[in-house]
């Protein structure tokens, strides 16, 4: 999909910012409480009037405690680690529906780690 888009950064930092943020979706955004058959989570890519590539991965579980702690690399490393490959990295809550957003931005162009 980064190559469909023809964005013009670094397409393998993006696959990797890509399954890290996937890759915690998977392991805290789906709460116990939900059925298997109603597991959802969703991955998004757009670029937006900048060049830069938007990446979100939405989940069931609306919660998020302490995300800046994550970011920082102080509740694992998935999130800092994003950060280091250069992306800016947030979340949001849906303004309809439930669960919450992480969303990463990566600028085109090189990006030096």
């Amino acid at each position: 999909m980064v190559t469909v888009l023809c964005w013009s950064g670094n397409v393998q930092r993006a696959v990797e910012v890509v399954a890290r943020l996937v890759d915690n979706g998977v392991r805290h955004g789906i709460p116990s409480s939900v059925p298997a058959l109603e597991v959802q989570l969703t991955l998004t890519l757009a670029t937006d009037e900048t060049g830069s590539l938007v990446i979100d991965v939405a989940d069931l579980n609306p919660a998020f405690h302490d995300f800046d702690a994550a970011v920082r690399g102080e509740r694992g490393r998935g999130l800092q680690r994003v950060t280091f490959l250069g992306a800016r990295v947030s979340r949001f809550l849906p303004h309809e529906g439930r669960g919450k957003t992480v969303r990463a931005v990566l600028a085109p162009g090189p990006v030096d780690v």
